[in-house]
């Protein structure tokens, strides 16, 4: 593009890829707990169509980052060329880092509860009628599950804390 080039004229084609890249980050995450469903009901099957599907989606979700990653940069090298530059602040750095802390600390509440829960229903599977070899081996992988969502929600809210003394020591900066 050429230095000629004004903010105005870079505008039409810069909201468009940025409407792309949110989409697309929209996309990576269908792709993503697409994924997981296809690793979940497919879980060790060696069919090689199976393995592929893998194999496609894990190439979808890096091509995906790297279009973003250009994408992104692209835009910011558009606005830093023409002028039309942000102007970046603390203050602003400090809503977009206190919305993503927002963000994990919710998701952390919501896994909070499911080891609970997943416990409650290993129980209820241990105290059937059903119970058996099979049923002890379904229940010892629950109760595994029920301690990652436990370290899930630990690294969450751990996040979460990173964030707000990262913020709160930006905040002091603009005191």
């Amino acid at each position: 593009m050429a230095a000629t080039t004004s903010p105005q004229e870079a505008s039409p084609g810069l909201s468009e890829v940025e409407r792309v890249g949110g989409e697309l980050r929209e996309a990576y995450l269908a792709v993503a707990a697409a994924g997981a469903a296809l690793e979940r009901t497919a879980a060790g099957c060696a069919h090689p169509a199976i393995r592929q599907a893998r194999r496609c989606g894990e190439d979808a979700l890096d091509l995906a980052a790297e279009a973003e990653r250009m994408l992104s940069d692209g835009a910011h090298r558009l606005r830093a060329h023409t002028g039309h530059q942000v102007p970046a602040s603390i203050g602003a750095l400090i809503e977009v880092l206190e919305t993503t802390r927002r963000q994990l600390d919710a998701a952390a509440d919501q896994v909070r509860e499911f080891p609970a829960r997943v416990t409650t229903a290993r129980q209820q599977l241990l105290d059937s009628a059903t119970a058996g070899e099979a049923t002890d081996r379904v229940a010892e992988k629950w109760e595994q599950a029920a301690g990652e969502l436990g370290l899930m929600t630990a690294s969450l809210a751990a996040a979460a804390g990173a964030l707000t003394t990262y913020t709160r020591g930006l905040s002091a900066l603009t005191s």
